[in-house]
């Protein structure tokens, strides 16, 4: 199952936050871009335990809502993130917070994931990672297999792409990026970080920007 959270309650630039996770055992939440109550709430009453947090890149708008976030469980949850993002979670002008008349900075320690490792967690919930870098260098796509889901940040939107003008972006990269992408099946459900979810055939029939490439 999976769950989306798509707003601020005072509708700040964020991004879709995901849950997903049988209900009654353990979740996992992908992004934390949301600092509502909201996430906290229903994850206390639905599940047993969130194993971790998977960020797909640490832009402010992907993160603002985690330090709130891990100060509100009693245990504690890790956190994943490709090394090459790891300097954005401390520095305001390259997670682009500064912009927004922010200052989010978040000091943790993450465990670093890196390209094709599966990570596992109760040995039954297996997540792919896919480095993804242009619109950061440290950005990537989880995959979850078993549940038929892809979630890809701000590397692929429906019917387009994440920006690649931004001062930790390269857009050299798209390609390579997109190009992984493609070679997913056809019936792969895609979470993207901002707007609504899709599917792998239909971005290659519809996305412009996969299209180029086919």
């Amino acid at each position: 199952m999976v769950k989306i959270f798509r707003y601020d309650n005072d509708n700040r630039i964020t991004c879709n936050t995901y849950i997903i996770g049988k209900i009654g055992d353990s979740c996992l939440v992908i992004d934390m871009g949301s600092t509502s109550d909201e996430i906290y709430q229903y994850i206390s009453s639905h599940y047993e335990k969130c194993l971790g947090v998977l960020l797909t890149h640490a832009h402010f708008d992907h993160i603002r809502g985690l330090n709130k976030f891990l100060k509100h469980f009693s245990y504690e949850i890790p956190v994943y993130l490709n090394q090459a993002d790891s300097s954005l979670l401390t520095d305001s002008s390259l997670n682009e917070s500064r912009y927004h008349q922010e200052d989010i900075k978040i000091n943790i320690d993450p465990v670093f994931v890196q390209d094709e490792e599966e990570l596992v967690f109760k040995k039954d919930i297996k997540v792919k990672v896919i480095t993804t870098p242009f619109h950061t260098e440290g950005s990537v796509c989880y995959l979850f297999d078993d549940d038929n889901a892809l979630f890809s940040g701000d590397t692929l939107f429906k019917g387009s792409i994440g920006r690649s003008d931004m001062s930790t972006s390269d857009p050299s990269k798209i390609s390579s990026s997109l190009t992984k992408l493609l070679k997913l099946r056809n019936t792969l459900v895609v979470y993207p970080g901002h707007g609504d979810i899709t599917r792998i055939s239909e971005e290659k029939q519809s996305n412009p920007f996969l299209i180029n490439l086919l």
